[in-house]
C-alpha cells in the first residue's frame, strides 16, 4: 500500500513538473532565456533634449567689439552636415515653425513677429494649371501653389557678435540669428549674394530648442553624438563673411563673396583678437585702422 502511495505521488509530481515545462514553454515572452539587448547601441531619445546654457557672463565685463554676418552655402561640400534628410537645417525649420515651437520673424532685430502660415507662405511660389472639360478642351486655367521643397534652400545668413569677456578671458563667438535666404528678380551685374534675400529670421537662442533634437551622427565618418546644435555652437560650418556693423556705428552694406574688402575685414577682426590683451581698455578702432595703413604703405 505504502508503494502504491509512493508511486501515485511520483507520478502526480512528473505530471505537474511536465504541465508546468507546457507552461513555461507556451508563454510567448521567455525574456528570462533573451540575451540582454545591450543598451549602448540603442539610439540616443532626444526627444526631450535640451541645449546646455551657455556660460553665465556679467554685462559690465563685456564689450561687444563687432557683429558680423555670414552666408552658409550648403552646395559646398563641407557643410553637408546640414543637408542629412529628415534631419536637414531647413526641414528643421519648418517642423518647428509648424509646431509652434519656432517664431519667425521680418528682420534680424526681432522686432516684428510673423505667424507660422506668414512664414511658409515666404517660400510659396505659384504654378499656371490649366483646365479641361469632359473632352479634353481647355477651357480656363488657374494659379496654384506649388508645395513647399526644402531642397530648394541652399543658402543662410547667420548674424554673429565677436565679443570679449573680460571675466572668462576670452574673445568668444555667438551666433544671434539665422535666416533662410530665397532667390529675388535682380540685374545680373549685382554680386551672387545680392541675387538672395532673407525669408524670415529665426531667434538662435530659441532655434537652438529644435536643433538639439536632431541627431546628425554619421559611424563611418566617425562622427559620433552629434546633433545640429553642436554643429552651430562648436561652428563646425563653413560661411563667409558678407557684412560687418561696428562699434562707431558704421555698417557696411551686402559685400561681394571673396572681395577685397571681406578679406580687409576678416583681419580687422583677427586684429581685434590679438590685440585685446594690448588694450585692456578696448580696442580703438581708428588706431588699428591707422597701424593696418602704416604697414601697407611699408610694403610698398
Amino acid at each position: 500500500m505504502k508503494k502504491l502511495l509512493i508511486a501515485a505521488l511520483f507520478i502526480t509530481g512528473l505530471s505537474i513538473k511536465a504541465g508546468f515545462a507546457q507552461s513555461v514553454l507556451s508563454d510567448s515572452t521567455l525574456t528570462d532565456t533573451l540575451p540582454a539587448y545591450d543598451k549602448n547601441l540603442q539610439p540616443t531619445d532626444l526627444s526631450s533634449a535640451k541645449p546646455f546654457p551657455y556660460p553665465k557672463s556679467n554685462p559690465a565685463n563685456i564689450r561687444l567689439y563687432v557683429r558680423v554676418w555670414r552666408e552658409i552655402n550648403l552646395e559646398d561640400s563641407t557643410n553637408a552636415i546640414l543637408t542629412i534628410p529628415g534631419h536637414s537645417l531647413m526641414e528643421t525649420i519648418m517642423k518647428g515653425i509648424e509646431k509652434g515651437k519656432l517664431t519667425p520673424y521680418e528682420k534680424d532685430d526681432f522686432k516684428t513677429k510673423l505667424t507660422a502660415k506668414q512664414g511658409k507662405m515666404r517660400f510659396a511660389d505659384s504654378v499656371l494649371v490649366p483646365k479641361f472639360d469632359k473632352d479634353g478642351n481647355q477651357i480656363s486655367s488657374k494659379m496654384v501653389l506649388n508645395e513647399f521643397n526644402p531642397d530648394k534652400i541652399v543658402k543662410f545668413r547667420v548674424e554673429e557678435d565677436v565679443f570679449f569677456d573680460k571675466q572668462r578671458g576670452r574673445v568668444d563667438t555667438r551666433i544671434v540669428g539665422i535666416a533662410p535666404l530665397i532667390n529675388i528678380s535682380t540685374s545680373a551685374d549685382l554680386p551672387a549674394n545680392m541675387a538672395s534675400a532673407p525669408a524670415f529670421w529665426l531667434y538662435f537662442p530659441q532655434l537652438r530648442y529644435a536643433l538639439v533634437k536632431e541627431d546628425v551622427s554619421d559611424p563611418a565618418k566617425n562622427i559620433f553624438d552629434v546633433t545640429l546644435d553642436d554643429v552651430f555652437i562648436q561652428h563646425k560650418f563653413s560661411a563667409y563673411l558678407v557684412k560687418e556693423f561696428s562699434p562707431g556705428g558704421q555698417q557696411t552694406g551686402l559685400l561681394e563673396p571673396g572681395s577685397q574688402e571681406v578679406h580687409q575685414l576678416e583681419q580687422k577682426i583677427a586684429e581685434l583678437k590679438k590685440s585685446i590683451w594690448q588694450n585692456p581698455k578696448g580696442v580703438n578702432e581708428k588706431k588699428l585702422a591707422k597701424q593696418a595703413s602704416n604697414k601697407k604703405e611699408d610694403k610698398l
